[in-house]
This record gives C-alpha cells, structure tokens and sequence, in this order.
C-alpha cells in the first residue's frame, strides 16, 4: 500500500544509503590509492558515480512523493496508481447514450445488480470551446432495475480539488463504495453522482472561473457538462434534482457555481471548502483587470445581498485543524443562517485537509443529498413501507467528535468486493456482476447516526 508506513521507511532509508554508499566508495578508494593498488577509472568510474547519483535523486524524488501522498491520503495502492482505481469501473460505457448507435436502445438485464456502475465518458464543450475531457458517472444499481426500465434519478455533481483530475473521487475517495455502502443498507436513496473534470490534467488550477482570455470552465461545468448528463442518462433535468459538491478548491466552485447559477442548481455541498477564488502561480490571473468579475466569483462578498432562488440547501464540514478553510466555512454557516437557508454545518475536531477525511465524511454528506432530494420532492422515501424523517438542522456551534476511521484502514478492494471485478462488460449489469453487497460491518460500521443534519429511520432489519 502507496500509504504504509514501512514503504515511506524504505524510500527514506534509500535516500540515506546511496550517499553512505558513495561515501564509503571513495574512503576505499582513497585507501586503495594510498596502498599502490590498481583502481578503477576512465567512463567505467564516471559510470559508477554517475549510477549513485541517479539512484540518489531517484530515491529522493520518490521518498517526497510518498510523504506527500502520505500527508492527504490521496493515492491508496499500487493498484490505483496505476488505473485499477474501483472494481465497479467497467471497460467501456454501457449506459450512456453516446456510447451506443444511433437509435440502439440499452440492453435491459435479467436482474438487477446488487452493487453500482462507474463508466467513464469524454464530454465535450460546444458551448464552452472546451476540448473533450474524461468524466466519470457513478450510476446506483436501480439505474438498471428491470422492474423500473423509465426510471429517472437525482444528480450530485462532484468536483475534485487542486491540483486533480476527475478520477480522485473514486481513486481517492472512493465514492463509489461509500454509495454502495449506503444504498446496500438503506440509508440513502438513489442518485447519480458525477465527477467531471475541472482543469484538464495537473497542469493548471482553474478554480472553475471562465479564464480571461483562458478556458472557460464555469460555462464547460454549468452548460456542457450539465446537458451531456441530462441528454446521456435517465436524469429528473429539473434545479431541485441537482447538487454541487467538491472538497476544498471543488467545495469553493460548489458554492460559486450553485449561487451565480440558481436556476439550475438547488443542493451545495462543501467538504473543506473555501469562499473565495485562490490567486496564486499555480491558477494565474483568472480575471485579468476585471475586478467586478473577480467580485461576482467571491461568495464571501456577493453572498449577503446576492437574490436566493428557494429551496436552496447546504452542507458544510471542516476540520478544527485546517486553518483558513475552517474560518471561512464557520463564516459562510452563519450568513447562510442569516438569509434564512437551511445549512448543515459539521465543525468536526481532529480533522485536516486530506483524502483520510473526505473519504469519511462521504457518509455525512451523501445522506445529506439524499435527505435534500426527498425535501425537494424529486425523489421518494428510503422504502414506501418505511419511516423516513428528513430534517435540515441549524448550524451547530462548537466542535463535534471527527467521524472514526478504522474501518477505512483496510485495502479498499477488501472493502467493497469479495471477488475481482469481470473482464469486460457484455451487458447492463457487467461489472457488477459477481460481486457479493457491501457488509453491514463494513466502513460505517462506526458511523455514529444522528450526527449532522439528515435524520433517518428505517424499518428494522430481521436478523
């Protein structure tokens, strides 16, 4: 595992021992020079140092990038960095319209699946101008319930931070699996989740912004992206089916996007966010001498007179210990508050900036979404036969208990699967096929219920 403690050990004590190494090369070989013995030279010399420093530098640079990746928890294992990211990824699209012939209807399944679809689509950019990018659709195994072949669902689009790319919330956060978790045991119900990609690669930190004289992403995130999903997949193309949500940068472009584009969005959610655009080497003058832009893009200016468009809703979390985003998330709570919108705010103690806590803070916030969607009316209860209670609480002053996280210890795929995925998809239900639900022990076995602003009850299960 890419997070183990023993791999930083090994690449630290890498690092360490080649210069030892060339050190004790060169005491040896001034020892030989002063006893008269024969010594090596000419390009085979050149080659030996020249081998100790590659190796040196080597280790190096891998030991930084594993204390690095150690530090947010980003990247999990070996299988993930290299693209075996979620058992629940299939080899090719099987629901998405674009990726079937004109006029080819989806192939209906036998049965339903007992576990979710991840596919991985290009989207293009007409309105935009923006080149086609890779996004990933989280698809909940009713997408292809038999018994509902018309059924249209709820979309939460999740935007990733800075720097990433739209694979982080399944490699990293393994949203996905917490879906599956959730759905397996009844306490969410069903939606589509999104994960678009907001800057093209690694190179560049767009903070969602229509660049000046650059791409220009809000429209690309809001238009393009937005009408693909509606034209691609069984969606409810309505404001009060749709949500923002992201983690740090993604959770500021959440806010951002939601409130200067109400008329398509009703539902915000925030892990770590921020409430203004980052302005540094990495993103650039997003705004160029347009300060009245750069203005309407900063939620915390705009936010207390800006006209709201209700049913509006927004969940917030941070943690005690990180720093700016904490203060300005504490801030947003209370102007929310103030305009009269339901906000959920978790102020959790022991928490950072890392993947280790956004990846548990999945099972806050996606109860949440699927509370907002049952209170805008877009979607039913947890079971017709069961009790349901949805109730958007007030922002909570003072720290609450961090979620525990022992049960994200585990290699993921023990997690999630009993068996490996099938090779490739053949139907609607391939890869999900094979698999055995998520156990009812499984990472929120933990999970205290109750906690933040989602209440549910379901039918007790039989033994």
């Amino acid at each position: 595992m890419l997070l183990s403690w023993w791999l930083l050990a090994l690449l630290g004590g890498g690092t360490v021992a080649w210069p030892l190494a060339a050190l004790a090369l060169g005491i040896r070989r001034r020892r030989r020079r002063r006893a008269g013995r024969p010594l090596v030279g000419g390009w085979r010399l050149g080659l030996r140092r020249l081998s100790l420093v590659l190796a040196t530098v080597t280790f190096a640079l891998a030991a930084t990038a594993a204390a690095v990746n150690d530090h947010y928890s980003y990247i999990p294992s070996f299988h993930a960095l290299f693209g075996d990211v979620s058992p629940d990824l299939v080899s090719r699209p099987v629901a998405a319209r674009s990726a079937r012939p004109a006029g080819e209807a989806m192939a209906a399944p036998a049965t339903m699946p007992d576990h979710g679809t991840v596919e991985k689509v290009k989207v293009d950019g007409p309105a935009s101008g923006i080149g086609a990018r890779d996004t990933y659709v989280y698809l909940p195994p009713q997408y292809f319930d038999p018994a509902r072949p018309a059924g249209r669902f709820p979309v939460l689009y999740l935007l990733h931070g800075s720097p990433g790319i739209s694979v982080d919330w399944i490699r990293g956060g393994w949203v996905d699996r917490a879906m599956d978790d959730l759905l397996s045991r009844h306490e969410i119900a069903p939606f589509i989740v999104v994960m678009p990609d907001v800057n093209g690669g690694y190179r560049r930190d767009t903070e969602c912004e229509d660049v000046a004289g650059g791409p220009r992403v809000q429209t690309y995130l809001v238009d393009d992206v937005v009408d693909y999903v509606d034209a691609n997949y069984r969606t409810i193309p309505d404001r009060g089916a749709r949500a923002i949500g992201g983690l740090s940068t993604g959770g500021y472009c959440a806010l951002n996007l939601v409130l200067r584009h109400q008329d398509r969005f009703s539902g915000i959610v925030s892990h770590s966010g921020y409430d203004r655009p980052e302005h540094n080497v990495y993103t650039g003058d997003l705004f160029g001498s347009d300060r009245a832009a750069e203005r309407t893009n900063t939620p915390g200016q705009y936010l207390p007179t800006i006209p709201l468009t209700l049913p509006l809703g927004v969940y917030l979390d941070v943690g005690a210990a990180d720093g700016g985003s904490r203060s300005e998330s504490v801030e947003l709570s209370r102007t929310f508050q103030r305009r009269g919108v339901p906000v959920a705010f978790h102020d959790f103690a022991d928490e950072s900036h890392n993947w280790m806590v956004w990846r548990r803070n999945l099972f806050s916030s996606l109860p949440w979404v699927s509370g907002w969607f049952v209170s805008t009316g877009v979607t039913g209860a947890l079971e017709p036969s069961g009790t349901t209670a949805v109730a958007v609480a007030a922002a909570k002053s003072g720290l609450e208990p961090a979620p525990t996280d022992a049960a994200l210890q585990a290699p993921p795929d023990d997690l999630h699967a009993a068996t490996p995925a099938p090779p490739a998809p053949t139907g609607v239900a391939a890869g999900a096929a094979g698999h055995r639900p998520p156990s009812a022990l499984g990472r929120t076995a933990q999970r205290t219920r109750g906690r933040g602003a989602l209440t549910v009850r379901v039918r007790p299960r039989r033994a």
